[in-house]
């Protein structure tokens, strides 16, 4: 974890006033301790995303929040799919397994 500061160093193509901007915004969720906030690497490496998506891809500060919205439900669907595969391919699911073998049999001949 790192304070807004070290952030800053870190970062220095932002400054805290953005990343305030950004928290308010709800682009990033740091954690607050004690009145200030603090910062995980997974918050590091979102502010990285929004500086590359504001400054190499020139997304506008309006078009941010959809690009971010859509980019966590594609991580997500990820998350979900390596889950799916998990339960497909082992025996810890075995009802399950058979519920979605069936689903896709399914699927695949109505197509």
């Amino acid at each position: 974890m790192i304070t807004l500061e070290t952030l800053c160093i870190n970062l220095p193509q932002i400054t805290p006033q953005e990343v305030q901007f950004w928290i308010e915004k709800q682009w990033i969720r740091p954690e607050e301790q004690a009145g200030s906030y603090v910062f995980h690497e997974i918050d590091e490496a979102r502010i990285r995303l929004i500086i590359e998506l504001r400054d190499d891809f020139g997304v506008t500060d309006d078009a941010i929040p959809v690009v971010l919205q859509l980019l966590d439900q594609l991580y997500t669907t990820r998350r979900q799919m390596r889950y799916l595969c998990e339960v497909i391919t082992t025996d810890n699911y075995p009802n399950l397994r058979e519920k979605i073998r069936h689903m896709i049999n399914n699927d695949t001949i109505s197509n």
